[in-house]
């Protein structure tokens, strides 16, 4: 039986946007893995119901390797998107006052029970990015446009990520936010994110590479010059190599 809480957005009679109908479905596939965890088949898998394992095959490290590759242009800074791109569910989901980090487990939740998940494979992305040594001067942004800037914030020094070297080894765990250099997260166009980011990092466009999951923001961003990398599916390994593959053909084209 499907449960009554599983609509499709385009019998609403409220015409919302496409961005908006994204967010809705995510949204809605974050509550049946959820609520409904041995029914969800299409993209969260049962493991990513409260309670389990989020990150079956994030720590793992031979799957870690895989994602360190040998560039010849390398990002000076690397900048993120949260929602939908580094965790779920979206920041206005979740119930500020009671969002607390489990002390055994590490699983943050809100009064209601509803966890915070990072996509997989941002331990393995982020492990590149942190002991890697191409990356050693790459800085890590993040650029939100959530209007739950302190619920955000909150979640950003409570999640942890899990850092390994290429070799497996050297495991630690930071927060997102500790791992941050640069924190944008405010309402409004990300071309003003940017804007600030240049300021405070002093780091050109062109040497910088945006991850996203919805395409008005990246065609956005990339107007500026930003190479952008987009990724409907929340950050992954591929969406990375791409977005490394696209900062590469980028420098080249620059200086031909």
């Amino acid at each position: 039986m499907t449960p009554a809480l599983f609509v499709n957005p385009e019998n609403c009679m409220v015409r919302a946007s496409k961005m908006l109908q994204d967010k809705l479905i995510k949204t809605i596939l974050y509550q049946r893995a959820t609520f409904y965890p041995t029914e969800i088949n299409i993209t969260m898998s049962k493991d990513l119901a409260p309670g389990k394992n989020r990150s079956i095959g994030s720590k793992d490290p031979d799957h870690a390797a895989r994602v360190f590759r040998k560039w010849t242009y390398i990002p000076q800074l690397v900048v993120f998107d949260l929602d939908f791109t580094m965790w779920f569910p979206a920041m206005d989901e979740l119930h500020n006052e009671k969002i607390a980090k489990d002390p055994v487990t590490g699983d943050v939740t809100d009064a209601i029970g509803w966890h915070v998940h990072f996509y997989p494979e941002i331990h393995s992305v982020l492990s590149v990015l942190k002991t890697d040594p191409q990356f050693r001067n790459t800085k890590i942004g993040v650029a939100s446009r959530t209007e739950e800037i302190e619920t955000a914030k909150k979640v950003l020094g409570l999640m942890d990520v899990t850092l390994r070297g290429e070799d497996g080894v050297g495991v630690a765990k930071k927060t997102l936010g500790d791992i941050a250099d640069f924190v944008t997260v405010f309402p409004g166009s990300k071309t003003t994110h940017f804007k600030l980011l240049k300021e405070q990092s002093g780091i050109e466009f062109e040497d910088m590479l945006f991850n996203d999951d919805e395409m008005e923001n990246v065609h956005d961003v990339s107007a500026l010059g930003v190479v952008c990398s987009h990724c409907p599916e929340g950050l992954t390994v591929a969406s990375w190599l791409q977005g490394m593959e696209d900062f590469q053909l980028a420098k080249k084209q620059q200086s031909a």
